[in-house]
């Protein structure tokens, strides 16, 4: 008797569920950015460091592990992401020393590579139909900046009345219980394909998408998504605070994010229905350079804080079903998991940069300044490369199949 395959709406709304909470918690570390550097006696810098290292993590384990779900789908690996990840949280409510922050920030870094934006965002795009595969995506993105929002508030909330420590423990006991979401994605068709062919044509298929020059762009661009989101998703509420901006103003503005981006998520995904995509991925890079120029150069408010934390939501995680969208289009659903988790590592790789210089530059120069320059000049960088990206299939060897 066969056996009956889960809709693929199923898979969407169980891995939205388990995206609101992962990423909800990812977006929140910048609310115990003051408390754990104060409790360890070691200024910005090394707390900055680990959560870059865990981005770094995160993007070599997602291009990993979505070769393993394009193989053999995502339960088990989704397992491995949330056990991780809680395992992760719950160390990091105990920072005893240096060596246990970096294991917890390690241990969340495999843990988002298993359960993160990327790779959840790249199961939607298989399982969906092709009509629906934009949607599909563009509703895990809007969970996730959903999770921002759910997450940041009820964070801060304990964080003031029980102690950061205690949140965390909150935060470990309700990521370890999505365990219980996995039975529902038995049997997800993925429509994989043999061993054999899958091996030779993914091998055939890297070699050849490392040597295009829309995808090399693609990443370039997306590099600096990593820097930008990772850099004012920690070190804004900081940045604030000793601009002498409350806490809970600081925790609103980060929490906005949140609200904001889900329009921005499902407004630029209607619009990429409608043009060439390449065009308003371009136009997200530069509206963020320009929304931080005036955000550095208006005097520190409540006001200018919420605005920016609204306006930049808008541009936040826009880009990433986006850009999923493009590669999409370079070389169909088959091997959408490896390359997205390509083009992540180079995500991640900028968001250490952007994780660490924060810190540093903190330390070094007593503000945040010099960093929100460095982002605007990224910003205008990115909108150059992105704008001469052709969205057109691989010119592949004719054995590596356009399975679009």
């Amino acid at each position: 008797m066969e056996t009956k395959k889960v809709d693929w709406q199923v898979v969407v709304l169980v891995c939205s569920v388990i995206i609101i909470m992962i990423m909800g918690v990812r977006q929140s570390l910048g609310l115990f950015l003051e408390p754990i550097s104060q409790f360890m006696k070691d200024g910005k810098e090394f707390f900055s460091f680990a959560i870059g290292f865990q981005a770094i993590i995160w993007g070599i384990v997602t291009f990993g592990l979505g070769i393993l779900i394009d193989k053999f789908g995502p339960q088990k690996v989704l397992a491995f992401g949330i056990i991780c990840f809680a395992s992760g949280i719950f160390l990091m409510s105990n920072p005893s020393s240096q060596l246990i922050l970096f294991s917890s920030t390690t241990l969340m870094g495999f843990g988002l590579g298993g359960a993160g934006m990327a790779t959840m965002v790249s199961v939607a795009g298989k399982v969906a139909p092709p009509e629906k595969r934009s949607f599909a995506m563009g509703l895990i993105a809007a969970a996730a900046s959903f999770g921002q929002f759910a997450v940041v508030l009820p964070t801060m909330w304990i964080n003031k009345q029980y102690g950061w420590d205690i949140s965390l423990i909150v935060l470990s006991l309700i990521t370890i219980s999505l365990l219980l979401l996995l039975p529902l994605l038995n049997n997800t068709n993925l429509d994989n394909n043999k061993k054999e062919e899958f091996q030779n044509n993914l091998q055939q298929t890297l070699m050849f998408s490392l040597k295009e020059r829309n995808y090399i762009l693609l990443i370039l661009s997306f590099f600096v998504c990593g820097f930008h989101v990772t850099f004012i998703g920690l070190h804004l509420p900081a940045d604030l605070i000793s601009k002498g901006i409350s806490v809970e103003v600081a925790g609103w503005s980060l929490a906005i994010i949140g609200v904001t981006n889900i329009i921005g998520t499902l407004g630029f995904g209607w619009l990429g229905t409608k043009i060439k995509r390449p065009m308003p991925l371009a136009f997200i890079y530069l509206m963020r350079s320009l929304a931080i120029t005036i955000f550095v150069l208006s005097p520190p408010s409540a006001t200018v804080a919420l605005l920016f934390g609204a306006v930049i939501g808008i541009l936040w995680l826009a880009t990433v079903p986006m850009t999923n969208a493009i590669i999409l289009s370079f070389i169909g659903p088959k091997y959408l998991a490896t390359l997205s988790g390509i083009c992540f590592i180079c995500h991640q790789i900028g968001a250490v940069l952007g994780a660490w210089l924060g810190g540093r530059f903190f330390d070094v120069y007593g503000s945040y300044e010099n960093m929100w320059w460095l982002s605007v000049a990224l910003g205008v960088i990115a909108c150059l490369l992105t704008i001469t990206v052709k969205e057109e299939p691989f010119s592949v060897n004719s054995e590596v199949k356009h399975t679009a």
